[in-house]
């Protein structure tokens, strides 16, 4: 007989008697997170068990987790079943979403040569298709890294020949923007130029939504933008053949949630589970998933007055669409409970440093979560420094929703400067991240350290928040 029929005929008959049974232990309620407590448990141990979890089962699909993949479904399954036997309360936030496959087959032709692709990628949502056409250059300065370049209005592109293929630098507005503009001005294709990215390296931009996009559009390594700007000034001519396809898929984010003592308020924190294509992703943004999960693992056993709400997104490398999706499906009384919104995207990278969210564009709250999260980087023992990020990562849909936002930030591909390297023992003059969006994105590939020193600063806002609810309430 199992133990519990036994206990059951222990009661029965002890009431038959007459006699008392002994009441079942009661169960005693969890008591409210201390800060300290949840940042003490917050170890690089940890972290790298979430971290080599992740990479297994990314590996074992197909060696990355964008949106559509199986390794994507196989994250999220994972990420779930870890939840829930924290304690956690999962759901699924489920969508549609466009979807884009590259077989790496699309080439630039220019000059005698042929490139491929260690040299040249699709922009994620272009449309497939071969242009040939005269070589003009926007504004395009050899080696060039900066976002001054120009190409967000049609006027930009001045008095095109027809079906010029355009060479454009980074500007102060969406890769979309300019592909939008340069089809307004008569290009018959569109070339991102990336004056410091080199062969291998190139960077693949998405253009967000396929609605709209009619014309080829590719990335560029400095080795063939530069060829190209000396085309331009010669006359010449060029070919652009690609390859890359969208489709339409069902996916979803996964949305947990530690109940409050007290409802009408959450904390909630974010961070994106899918990869780009060209990597497996296990700094950007594994670590922010790694984060997450082990500051789900500090709470388990405690109740915050405030709802804690975690969320792990889908598609954020194709646009912020779980992120976009969640917040778009909020009722009014569901955005207000929201009181504060802290997102995770890259936190452990290996020359990173502690940024802190600083954005001149940022809703109510925001500057006061940057001075709460500031001082919790100090006390986990790193020097903050504010980092502008202009919106994009998961936290702008809550921050145009009105929701007060703050996150922290390691760096990606750009160069570090002397302010930030002083953060966290960094290289001035290097790439946070090398491996940005790239296939050595790996497990070699993550600041344990850097990434402790950020999550325990999360966990400890969070904690404080969550007690304290009213610091942040609108």
């Amino acid at each position: 007989m199992a133990a519990n029929g036994v206990a059951l005929l222990i009661s029965a008959v002890l009431s038959a008697a007459g006699c008392s049974t002994v009441a079942p232990p009661t169960v005693p309620t969890p008591r409210p997170p201390d800060a300290r407590a949840a940042t003490d448990v917050i170890t690089e141990d940890g972290l790298r068990s979430h971290l080599i979890m992740l990479a297994d089962v990314t590996d074992a699909a197909t060696g990355y987790r964008s949106v559509g993949s199986p390794g994507y479904d196989a994250a999220t399954d994972l990420v779930a079943d870890a939840l829930r036997g924290l304690g956690w309360s999962v759901t699924d936030d489920a969508f549609d979403a466009p979807t884009f496959a590259d077989d790496g087959e699309s080439v630039l032709e220019a000059g005698g040569r042929t490139y491929g692709v260690d040299d040249v990628r699709p922009l994620i949502f272009a449309p497939p298709g071969a242009v040939s056409g005269p070589v003009v250059a926007i504004d395009w300065r050899p080696g060039a890294s900066d976002r001054t370049g120009r190409g967000c209005q049609a006027a930009d592109y001045g008095d095109l020949p027809q079906g010029a293929i355009v060479l454009v630098r980074s500007g102060p507005c969406f890769r979309r923007d300019q592909v939008i503009a340069a089809q307004a001005a008569g290009a018959g294709g569109f070339v991102a130029g990336y004056g410091s990215a080199p062969s291998g390296s190139v960077p693949r931009s998405t253009l967000i939504d396929p609605g709209g996009l009619e014309i080829p559009a590719i990335a560029a390594s400095g080795l063939v933008a530069d060829a190209l700007a000396a085309l331009s000034e010669a006359g010449g001519t060029a070919r652009i053949t690609t390859t890359g396809r969208t489709t339409e898929t069902p996916t979803r984010s996964i949305i947990a949630e530690l109940a409050g003592s007290e409802p009408g308020s959450v904390v909630m924190l974010g961070a994106h589970l899918d990869s780009v294509i060209d990597g497996p992703g296990i700094n950007d943004d594994g670590s922010g998933v790694a984060a997450l999960l082990a500051i789900a693992r500090a709470l388990r056993e405690t109740r915050p007055r405030a709802t804690v709400r975690l969320a792990f997104w889908s598609g954020e490398e194709l646009g912020l669409l779980g992120s976009s999706h969640y917040v778009a499906g909020l009722t009014d009384a569901e955005r207000t409970e929201i009181v504060a919104y802290l997102n995770a995207d890259m936190v452990g990278s290996p020359n990173g440093f502690a940024g802190v969210y600083d954005e001149a564009s940022a809703p109510d709250g925001a500057k006061a979560i940057t001075a709460l999260l500031s001082a919790a980087v100090e006390r986990a023992g790193a020097r903050p420094v504010p980092v502008d990020l202009a919106g994009v990562s998961d936290h702008l849909p809550f921050g145009r929703a009105g929701i007060a936002t703050g996150g922290l930030f390691s760096g990606a591909s750009e160069k570090v400067d002397a302010t930030q390297a002083a953060s966290h023992d960094a290289t001035a003059g290097q790439p946070a991240d090398g491996c940005y969006h790239r296939p050595c994105d790996d497990l070699t590939n993550v600041d344990l350290e850097l990434a402790r020193v950020l999550t325990a600063a999360l966990a400890d806002v969070t904690v404080r928040l969550a007690n304290t609810p009213e610091l942040l309430a609108h």
